[in-house]
């Protein structure tokens, strides 16, 4: 049986206060959206073995054939870790970080949707596993502290297709161009068209000095991009930001490493990325770090709408799980 706790306090005028989770909360901009690559390129069968596509069931055809979409793209750090962006999970009072088994990380798909049947499954192309926890941030709310780790049912069984990649380490510059992967949608619109098969992007990234004035604030904790041309745009938060040449302790070879992952975009100012190496201690601590939201579920509500909230809570879950089991059977 899972708890629900409900904290509620009293905000400024006794009003209940609501971070409506957009990078206009931060300044100016009327226009945001969250990320996907934009005039990207196809990527090579093998290019990017660490990326993951975190996906949901949107129709069940069969007992065995489920079409899965992507929600959120994300990378492979070690056996069983995938690092990912908080926000992933916000929707709906984040039920997918409380019923993680809705959801799979597929590895070395090059295509967007897939007809599977949700089983663990292990081939030489692509990998299928299941959510067994979510970790968000203990601080997050969007964007700051937009980071989430994703541990999967059973380990990766690493291959020339599915593979880890090393972490940044060094809180630095990055001089060279980067390169970010996703499957989202071509364009910045709802409208534009969802990519069918995985996209590459060469991006440009700011120093930290002029994101900072860019953003009127501290953004050591962000990556900010300056590319006029190929971007991200809307669809895949989550997904990596890979740069070479880093000087890093832990690149060995100019192989690469994981700088950013993609959080949101502005179209005022500039696309963020969580700054990777801002977090790696929380990363290392692993568990400890993180707030599970899987057996509990947290909240801020006003006092007065407290049992209306709980009654709501109780219905809305139950019945969003009796949705997700008629789809997944």
């Amino acid at each position: 049986m899972r708890v629900y706790v409900v904290f509620a306090f009293l905000v400024q005028n006794v009003i209940c206060e609501y971070d409506r989770r957009v990078i206009t909360t931060l300044k100016y901009s009327k226009y945001s959206t969250t990320p996907a690559v934009v005039n990207g390129k196809p990527a090579v069968e093998g290019q990017f073995p660490f990326l993951v596509s975190l996906k949901e069931p949107v129709q069940k055809m069969e007992p065995d054939k489920i079409v899965w979409k992507n929600l959120c793209g994300g990378s492979i750090i070690d056996h069983k870790r995938v690092l990912t962006a908080a926000h992933c999970f916000e929707n709906n009072e984040f039920y997918y970080a409380r019923h993680p088994e809705a959801l799979r990380v597929v590895a070395g798909a090059m295509s967007t949707d897939l007809i599977h049947s949700g089983k663990t499954e292990t081939n030489k192309e692509t990998q299928w596993r299941s959510l067994a926890q979510v970790l968000i941030h203990e601080h997050f709310s969007f964007p700051a502290h937009d980071i989430a780790i994703v541990v999967v049912n059973e380990p990766w069984v690493f291959n020339e297709n599915v593979n880890y990649i090393k972490l940044a380490t060094k809180v630095t510059d990055y001089a060279e161009q980067c390169v970010s992967a996703g499957y989202g949608r071509v364009g910045h619109r709802l409208k534009d068209t969802i990519s069918p098969i995985l996209l590459t992007a060469k991006i440009s990234t700011m120093p930290r000095w002029r994101c900072s004035l860019v953003w009127e604030m501290n953004m050591n904790s962000f990556i900010c991009t300056d590319s006029a041309i190929a971007d991200v745009a809307r669809g895949d938060s989550g997904g990596p930001l890979m740069c070479y040449h880093t000087g890093d302790p832990n690149e060995v070879n100019d192989e690469g490493l994981l700088a950013g992952v993609v959080s949101g975009k502005n179209f005022d100012k500039t696309t963020l990325y969580t700054r990777v190496s801002a977090y790696h201690p929380w990363i290392d601590r692993g568990y400890s770090g993180a707030a599970d939201l899987s057996p509990v579920f947290v909240t801020i509500l006003c006092l007065p709408i407290i049992p209306v909230v709980v009654i709501y809570l109780l219905f809305y879950c139950n019945i969003s799980l009796n949705h997700y089991k008629s789809i997944v059977g």
